[in-house]
């Protein structure tokens, strides 16, 4: 199963971890976004490379695993994942908190979307229950 980790910058070694995890699981990343991090004070070019590599990687992805918090960029590839869902794809987004999903802290409506799957644990727990996740 190909998959794609998004998440926050701030959040780039759990993504590096949960990918991790997936890999040992003999599934393939479609895309590593954590070697080059922020472009937000890279050259037009370098943006434009990075949204259309992560756009087609989303695309690619049978899992999407989302780690919040999250910011922009990462809400845009939940937004892709949902707009082709329809492509058997899998929605994960994970919370250490409830408090997102209830209406609180860092809501989002589309975390209820049909297609998503809301997992509320430690991320410790999050890697170990990943096989029966997806």
């Amino acid at each position: 199963m190909t998959y794609y980790v998004a998440s926050g910058v701030e959040n780039a070694a759990r993504v590096n971890e949960a990918a991790a995890r997936l890999n040992a699981l003999g599934h393939t990343r479609t895309y590593d976004w954590t070697r080059h991090g922020s472009v937000a004070a890279a050259p037009p070019g370098k943006k434009e490379q990075v949204a259309l590599t992560e756009s087609r990687a989303v695309a690619e992805a049978e899992l999407v695993l989302l780690l919040l918090p999250g910011g922009r960029g990462t809400h845009a590839e939940l937004g892709l994942a949902i707009a082709t869902a329809a492509q058997k794809r899998r929605i994960l987004v994970f919370s250490e908190s409830s408090a997102p999903f209830a209406g609180a802290d860092g809501f989002c409506v589309f975390y209820h979307h049909p297609a998503v799957t809301r997992v509320v644990c430690s991320f410790e727990e999050l890697l170990a229950r990943l096989p029966s996740l997806i």
